[in-house]
This record gives C-alpha cells, sequence and structure tokens, in this order.
C-alpha cells in the first residue's frame, strides 16, 4: 500500500468517524462487507453489459462507489470449494475443497475470518444455504456463524416450504438481509468482517413478485431480487454512518451455464458461463479509481489478500492470490494474472474425467480427454475449440497448467476430504457386495495423468445425461414423483452406469411411498459408487423409518466410517441405537454430532431425551435448557422439557412448559394431551383438561394418543361424585 494512500484513507477515516459522532465506529479501521451472490455470471448484470437486467443498484454501485472488474474467474464452479478459495486466498487443490459432497474445510487451514479476529475484528456470517453450512467448517474465524435457515419465516411459511434442487435448505436475501442488519446492531460500534451470501440465483429459479412475470427466464428475476436487497444493505449502512468507512466487496462465487454447451446448471464444466463471475470493490479513503473499470484478468483468490492489503496487514504466506490494490489505483494495470480452473463433479458423481483447466486474458485450456483451446478475443463464448490447429499454443499452455498446478497443489492428497477408507470399512463394502472404485475413492486420488485421463468418459459427452439429472431434480423439488420416476428411468437406460441417476430414481421410489423399491434402487446405486456414503444413509433411514433399527444401524454406520462429519448420519445413528436399548452408543453418537454444530438443538434435544431415558437426570437437564436457549420458541423444547418435568415429579414446571408450548403449537395433539396431564396433576380445572382431551381425539383420532385420552375422560367420569 502506498504511503500516500494510507494517509488518506486514514484521514478519511478519521473524518467518518467524527462525523458518524456516538452512532458511528470509535475505532479508525476500516469494517469490510463481503456479499457473496451464488450462481451469479457476470453477464447478466447491467454493468456488465446486460440490455435486458433489471439491476440500478449494482449499476449505480459500480459507477460511483466501486471499481469494475471484468474478467474475474472463479477457480471452480460449486458453492463450497468457490467459497474456501474466497476466505483461504488459495486454489482447491491446496485447500483440497473439491465438491460440496464429501468435504469438510480442513482445520489447519488459514481463513481472512481468522486473520481478522486475531486483529480484533469482529466478525460474523449470515448465510443464504445449506452448501456452506457450519458443519462443512467453513465457519472458522467466524464469531458469530448464522445458518438458521428458517430464521424470520413465520410457521405458516415453514410448513408450505418444500426441499429445494438438489435438497438445499436455503432462506431468501431479504431475509439474510435482517439477520445480517440485527447482527450489526451489536457489532457494528467497532471494526467488522460481515459476510452475507444470498442463494438466490440458484435453481429453482423461483423470485418473488414482480420479478417472477418480468423476464423471460426466472433466473433474471432472482438476480432483480438480489439487486433490490443489496440496495437495501448499502441504504443501511448509509443509515448507520458506516457507508464511508467500509469496505465492500461483490463477488458471483460462480455462475450458471443456462444451456450453454448444453450444461443445464452448473458444476461439469469449466467455460466462462460459469468461471467468469462479477467483482465489484470500494473502499474508503481517497485515491481510489471510482467507476472505474479493470479489463485484465483477476482471480477470486485474489479478495483476501486484497482486503488484507487495504487494512494495512500482511498476507498470509499460505495465500496465493495476489492484492488487487494497484488497480484499484489504476485501472489501466494489467496485473497478468493465469487463472487454474477444476472441475471434479463429474468423477465423483458420473464416474467421469475430471477437467483442469488455464485461463489467461487471451486463451482457455481446459485438461480433458479431448484437449480443448480457445482464443478468448476471437471465440468469447468458447465454440469453436483450436486445440489441433495451434498445437503449439495447446502444448505451451499444458506446461504453463502442469507447472502451475504443481506450485499450488497441497503436498497432503486427501486435505479437507471428510473420507474415511480404512481395510475394515472397505471388507464391509465388499461383504455387502459393493465392488468398485467411485466416491469416497475418487476423493483420496491426485488428477489423473494425460494417458489416464483419456481413457475416461468425457463430461462433454454425458450432456444429455446432465439433462436427466436436472429435470429429475426438478420433478422432485416439485414432488412430481411420477413424472421424477419416469425420467430417471430413462435415464438410467441411456447411462446404466450413473450413480446419480440411480441414486434419483431411489429418491423417487421413495416419494412415491415405496421405501421398499427405494431402499433396491439406493443399493443398486451403491454397488456403481460404493464408497459414497449417501447411499449407506438413505438406506439406514429408510430403515429407520419403518422400524427396522438394527438394519439401519449397519447401514448408518457404514456411511459414519465413510463420511464421519454427517450430522444427520449421526444424530439417525443414535436414535437408531436408542431404539435397540444401547444407550451409552447413542449418547456417544449424538455427542458426536453436537461436536460438530453445537449450535443444533433438535441434536441437543434428542441427547437429553436419551440422558433421561439413561437416568442421567442432571445431564438431561441441562441439555434440554441448552436446547431451550437454542430456540425458545419450539413447541418441540418446550413440549418435551413439560413431559421431562411431568416423568420425574415436578408437574408445576411441566404444566408451565407445556402452556408456553400450546401457546406456540395449540394444534399439537401431544401437547393437548400431556399439558391435560399436567394439569390434572397440578389439580386444576377439570372442564379445561375435559376440553384438552377431547381435542386430542378430534386432532389425531383413532391414534394411540386419542385411545389414552379417552382412557383418561373415562377414568374422570368414574371418579366423579
Amino acid at each position: 500500500m502506498s504511503r500516500q494512500r494510507s494517509s488518506a484513507m486514514l484521514v478519511a477515516l478519521v473524518a467518518a468517524a467524527i462525523l458518524a459522532g456516538c452512532g458511528g465506529q470509535g475505532d479508525q479501521r476500516p469494517n469490510v462487507l463481503i456479499l457473496t451472490l451464488d450462481t451469479t455470471r457476470a453477464d447478466h448484470l447491467g454493468c456488465y453489459g446486460s440490455e435486458t437486467a433489471q439491476t440500478p443498484r449494482l449499476d449505480a454501485f459500480a459507477a460511483e462507489q466501486a471499481v469494475l472488474f471484468e474478467y474475474p474467474i472463479s477457480p471452480v464452479p460449486i458453492t463450497l470449494p468457490s467459497h474456501a478459495s474466497i476466505f483461504t486466498g488459495t486454489y482447491p487443490a491446496f485447500h483440497g475443497v473439491h465438491d460440496n459432497d464429501g468435504f469438510y474445510v480442513d482445520d489447519e487451514l488459514t481463513t481472512l475470518a481468522e486473520i481478522l479476529k486475531a486483529e480484533g475484528y469482529a466478525t460474523g456470517a449470515v448465510i443464504g444455504a445449506f452448501p456452506v453450512d457450519s458443519q462443512f467448517n467453513l465457519d472458522q474465524g467466524f464469531d458469530t456463524y448464522n445458518d438458521d435457515y428458517d430464521e424470520d419465516w413465520s410457521p405458516g411459511e415453514i410448513e408450505a416450504r418444500t426441499p429445494l434442487s438438489f435438497g438445499f435448505i436455503e432462506r431468501t436475501a431479504d431475509r439474510v438481509n435482517l439477520a445480517a442488519f440485527r447482527w450489526l446492531e451489536d457489532h457494528g460500534d467497532k471494526p467488522f468482517l460481515l459476510w452475507m451470501h444470498y442463494f438466490d440465483p440458484h435453481q429453482p429459479y423461483a423470485p418473488p413478485a414482480p420479478y417472477g412475470s418480468m423476464f423471460t427466464i426466472g433466473y433474471d428475476g432472482e438476480i432483480a431480487f438480489v439487486d433490490e436487497c443489496f440496495g437495501a444493505v448499502l441504504d443501511h449502512l448509509e443509515t448507520k454512518g458506516l457507508l464511508e468507512s467500509t469496505v465492500i466487496v461483490v463477488v458471483g462465487d460462480h455462475g450458471e451455464s443456462l444451456e450453454e454447451h448444453g450444461e443445464p446448471t452448473h458444476a461439469s464444466f469449466i467455460y466462462d458461463a460459469t468461471q467468469r463471475v462479477p467483482l465489484l470493490i470500494a473502499a474508503p479513503g481517497e485515491g481510489f479509481a471510482r467507476g472505474g473499470r479493470v479489463r485484465s484478468q483477476v482471480r477470486t483468490i485474489d479478495i483476501a489478500p486484497t482486503i488484507l492489503d487495504l487494512l494495512d496487514l500482511p498476507v498470509h504466506p499460505d495465500m496465493q492470490g495476489t492484492t488487487l490494490v494497484p488497480s484499484l489505483e489504476d485501472p489501466s494495470i494489467s496485473l497478468e494474472l493465469p487463472s487454474m480452473l477444476e472441475s471434479h463433479f463429474s468423477q465423483y458423481h458420473f464416474k467421469w474425467a475430471p477437467l483442469r483447466g488455464l485461463r489467461t486474458d487471451k486463451w482457455k485450456y481446459i485438461l480433458a480427454p479431448r484437449a480443448e483451446l480457445y482464443d478468448l478475443e476471437e471465440d468469447p463464448g468458447e465454440l469453436f475449440n483450436i486445440a489441433s490447429q495451434r498445437p503449439e499454443i495447446t502444448a505451451e499452455m499444458d506446461r504453463q497448467l502442469a507447472e502451475l498446478a504443481h506450485r499450488v497443489s497441497s503436498t497432503v492428497v486427501d486435505r479437507s476430504a471428510s473420507t474415511s477408507i480404512d481395510p475394515e470399512t472397505r471388507a464391509k463394502l465388499e461383504a455387502l457386495g459393493y465392488l468398485g472404485g467411485g466416491g469416497a475413492a475418487d476423493r483420496l486420488k491426485d488428477f489423473p495423468s494425460h494417458d489416464e485421463l483419456a481413457k475416461m468418459p468425457n463430461p462433454l459427452d454425458g450432456v444429455i445425461a446432465l439433462h436427466y439429472v436436472n429435470a429429475c431434480s426438478e420433478m422432485l423439488r416439485t414432488q412430481n414423483f411420477v413424472d421424477a420416476l419416469g425420467i430417471a428411468r430413462r435415464g438410467v437406460a441411456a447411462d446404466p452406469e450413473n450413480y446419480r441417476l440411480q441414486y434419483l430414481l431411489g429418491q423417487a421410489q421413495l416419494g412415491l411411498g415405496n421405501p421398499d423399491k427405494a431402499i433396491a434402487e439406493f443399493h443398486r446405486a451403491a454397488r456403481i459408487n460404493p464408497s459414497d456414503a449417501a447411499t449407506h444413509s438413505m438406506i439406514g433411514r429408510i430403515h429407520y423409518m419403518l422400524g427396522r433399527f438394527d438394519e439401519a444401524r449397519e447401514a448408518l454406520e457404514t456411511a459414519a466410517e465413510l463420511e464421519p462429519n454427517q450430522i444427520e448420519v449421526l444424530e439417525t445413528l443414535g436414535m437408531a441405537y436408542a431404539r435397540l436399548g444401547d444407550l451409552d452408543r447413542a449418547m456417544e453418537r449424538l455427542q458426536l454430532a453436537i461436536n460438530l454444530d453445537d449450535g443444533s438443538w433438535r441434536t441437543v434435544l434428542r441427547l437429553g431425551r436419551v440422558q433421561a431415558d439413561s437416568g442421567l437426570l442432571e445431564e438431561a437437564r441441562a441439555s434440554f435448557q441448552l436446547a431451550m436457549t437454542l430456540n425458545p420458541y419450539s413447541p418441540e423444547v418446550l413440549g418435551t422439557i413439560g413431559f421431562f418435568y411431568l416423568q420425574t415429579g415436578n408437574p408445576e414446571f411441566g404444566r408451565i412448559s407445556l402452556e408456553q408450548a400450546y401457546r406456540v403449537a395449540p394444534n399439537d395433539p401431544a401437547i393437548n394431551f400431556y399439558l391435560a396431564e399436567a394439569l390434572l396433576q397440578t389439580n386444576a380445572d377439570q372442564a379445561l383438561v375435559r376440553d384438552l382431551l377431547e381435542r386430542v381425539e378430534t386432532l389425531a383420532p383413532d391414534s394411540p394418543l386419542a385411545a389414552k385420552a379417552q382412557g383418561t375422560l373415562e377414568e374422570m367420569s368414574v371418579s366423579l361424585p
């Protein structure tokens, strides 16, 4: 950082603090706000040349406050690894996260949040969707990591929501804003790092009114809604006197193909449709080219080093990115930053070849079973592969890619892979008939050699299968299970070794209410991809649902051995052990899940139930208290606590808790029944007790609970004088 600009920034920040008065910041260091726009390609924003986009706030921000980078490149077209690159300033080859599934950010990595926290910054994140959930360990260094996706939804809205495509749980950008603004109320009086994650542009494209009817494709409506929400963030910062003292970074994690090169969405290919993202950076102080546009290529791995440079902090030695501060001062500077690209998605999910690439300002080279070379100046759409026509350029790009990959790769092959395949686990898989490679085994491999790659299926030849996968996923999301089943069957017929299609076939059967047929399909998927934990997890969960707890335990143990960091697997496994009467193992598995995410109130609540069943009453009380602290208005938490006190001879406390639960969920038959029991034990109004028991019969006729209610009513009648 130049001495002149550093001094100018300091003067500006001091002035901003004085003008802000008591509502501003006492500390003169600038704040940092990072907004990541999931699945957002640059050319669908007005400031990047789109004539149909409705992005007035982003456009004005780019023109008046920020520097716009025209060619920022993401190293990977997948959410978790791309965010890991943003926050560590390293390539996936170094941080080791290559997919959303089966990876867990290594504790040994250093994140931007950890660095700023050590410098005294308040650090907070508000997450829009599950792919960057705290269980994947990207929360390193964040004091607050808000991934409560149901926060700010009404009970009716939560009930009406259905699982989204690919099983992702999402909250919309306006709800992300609400949580972020609350965080700023508590932490805006000291230097802060706040990361906000908008997931909206990700499929399914379902923008709210009026944006849903304004565009040819819903994707552009989602971006327009995100633009509105970003504008609200700027307005909030200005109102709080924080706008002029905050470094603001807006960046896409990856783009969306939208059928380019035959890809419906993203993840399999590394063309610019998914790798070129928007990047806008605004910094407080003088000396920056506000409204400037940087033409030369940069990388998202350059963001963390840039922020550290802006704060006059040293760049961490592991970071592989480069500070972009010179370009913020003079956009005409060419930094000549080549970018390595990758996608292992097709290898992990379809047993096709992985891809690796190198992009410069002029050339794009893709190392694949058939090498690809594109002249980006003459062919920005990457339509004409000239690898065979320009063999000398192809060879040189291949050499440079190999050199860069060697330089930036970690020496630990399985870094960040949340996978374990020891001899005992492998023997179990073989005993179950699951032979072959794939899944977790692929996550432990180096990138294949040229000869190995040439023998693997080319993802570019599998676009029909990608369409089957996408169409089936959409049918499952909308609960159209009949069509999902038909699409999955046609896809499997066309590509019998496609693990993902076979897995979707199992999900369709489950949706149709055919659990045993679903189990059979998941077993077939496991034979294709034997060491992927997802199939074993699904088999175990279905067995648990059917009351086959021993079969559930066996499948879930296999899943947990393959991927030890899956919270849902550990939680269900713990409950299976509890149903089998092995309470010690149940508590052990549930505690492992809590160790991974101590904010999971459901897991804490279940641990408390098992502790109570084990006679560990004080431990159970502590767990129940923690669950109530984590989710104080949950009828499940309040009802469980009330029942616990009834069972342990404290009906008065039980009644108080159950009354609170009743106020939240008056139509829950169990809460009605146990509240009636508590009122009986505390000699309350008999008429109220009768009313509650009669409601149980109305709410859950022919249920065991209704039979109990009827029995209690009959006893009350007999006891009358």
